[in-house]
């Protein structure tokens, strides 16, 4: 789950060679070697389009007057939403600071949920749209807030903002993780 396409792609080419180079090993019919290589090819442009998309997305999310121009609307928004989770992220951090600092002798009480109205959550392009996630990496990597991560939640069919403690953070699927783990390896390795 945490490999990306191109680990997977890495690791199936050197098992293949390994194969092609055993003298056990049974050599494909032309048509069944054809059609390895015809999906072999289609997983590596899968994978390309994957992450050149990946790569001119979070140009825009990382600087995105600088990307879109200095006029553009789009840029606006995109800004105000990064100020917005930045807030709401500077928010759920003093909440636990609090919470750390006025907990009683035997830790009984304590925060035990933080929700968030953000304005955010009124968007479908990040609660159900799959963009969440750029904001997420401008976050984390951009302002370095990294002790906590967000996400949504879902409560009464009204999306709210919630945070969790980065080690236990679960990304909601495999793509958001890939999609992170691509943002890092272009942009912050």
């Amino acid at each position: 789950m945490s490999q990306n396409i191109q680990d997977v792609l890495s690791s199936f080419s050197k098992k293949l060679s390994r194969f092609n180079n055993s003298q056990d090993s049974v050599r494909l019919s032309s048509p069944e070697r054809a059609k390895t290589e015809y999906l072999e090819e289609k997983l590596r442009e899968r994978a390309e389009r994957l992450r050149s998309s990946v790569i001119s997305t979070y140009k825009i999310y990382r600087a995105p007057f600088e990307a879109l121009g200095e006029k553009s609307d789009r840029a606006a928004s995109l800004d105000r939403d990064e100020q917005a989770l930045l807030k709401a992220y500077n928010l759920y951090k003093s909440c636990m600071d609090i919470d750390k600092e006025n907990q009683d002798e035997i830790g009984a009480t304590h925060i035990r949920n933080v929700e968030l109205y953000s304005p955010l959550a009124d968007k479908a392009s990040y609660t159900t749209g799959g963009q969440f996630v750029y904001l997420l990496c401008w976050l984390y990597f951009e302002q370095n807030c990294q002790e906590f991560l967000p996400f949504f939640k879902d409560i009464d069919n009204h999306f709210v903002l919630c945070f969790s403690r980065t080690d236990g953070f679960q990304f909601a699927d495999s793509h958001e993780k890939e999609i992170f783990e691509l943002v890092k390896s272009e942009f912050y390795s």
